[in-house]
């Protein structure tokens, strides 16, 4: 396991950073991410840094900018 002064060294990034990045990888339903966020990201994932569930969130919202997916909808009756 990573220790927090490891995330500095590997992905260039504070522990801070990365969990802030993840809570907000969680809780998107729209691909909004900068270029610093994507880019540590691609290292996280580079590195195994990343969960299963969070991967799967960054793929389906990656997949959606790209391939022009429509965002589902909640039924809400």
């Amino acid at each position: 396991m990573f220790k927090a002064n490891d995330f500095n060294e590997i992905i260039n990034a504070t522990p801070s950073e990365v969990d802030n990045l993840r809570i907000k990888l969680m809780d998107s339903i729209e691909y909004d991410f900068d270029e610093r966020e994507c880019s540590l990201l691609y290292r996280m994932a580079g590195f195994d840094l990343l969960t299963a569930s969070e991967c799967k969130a960054s793929i389906m919202l990656m997949a959606q900018k790209l391939g022009n997916i429509s965002i589902p909808k909640e039924d809400n009756d």
